[in-house]
């Protein structure tokens, strides 16, 4: 039951920084240099994972003001949504880090975080990017377990239809 409603405050969150970034991207103008070289939005992304591991769909929505909400098709019994911040760094060269807390999928113990550290480029027209994130794994008490662990992505811009 904790689970659902961890889901639901998650989505409800996502939904309100995404219409918030939505408002903050409209006041800056509509200028194609604006439009076309901001993070600011929704994404379906795809992250190839190194084996043994899946490769992951993931849907995230970045802020006007930098913040990051990420969920990704893994399942909600190894992980919670992500949270994270984003930056521009120079010309359509962006970093972003999240956050998300890990459990074991049979007993729901907590296992510790993740945090993903990318680098994205994003293409000329805005409307899509490939990066490349930097996996570290902490136990509960904020040790480093594995780190270095890389996955490239592609993210494709959400736009109205």
């Amino acid at each position: 039951m904790n689970r659902s409603l961890l889901a639901l405050v998650a989505v409800v969150a996502a939904t309100a920084m995404s219409a918030v970034g939505a408002l903050t991207a409209a006041g800056r103008g509509s200028s194609a240099e604006s439009s076309g070289n901001t993070l600011a939005g929704s994404w379906d992304v795809a992250i190839d994972r190194p084996p043994p591991l899946s490769d992951l769909r993931s849907l995230q929505t970045f802020t006007g003001s930098g913040s990051v909400v990420e969920i990704a098709n893994g399942g909600t019994a190894l992980r919670t949504s992500s949270h994270g911040a984003w930056e521009r760094v120079n010309g359509r060269t962006y970093a972003s880090t999240i956050v998300f807390f890990r459990f074991n999928p049979a007993t729901g113990a907590y296992l510790g975080t993740q945090k993903i550290n990318r680098t994205i480029e994003l293409s000329p027209d805005g409307n899509s990017y490939e990066g490349v994130g930097v996996s570290t794994l902490f136990d509960p008490a904020g040790n480093v377990e594995v780190s270095g662990l890389r996955a490239p992505e592609t993210g494709v811009r959400i736009l109205v239809e």
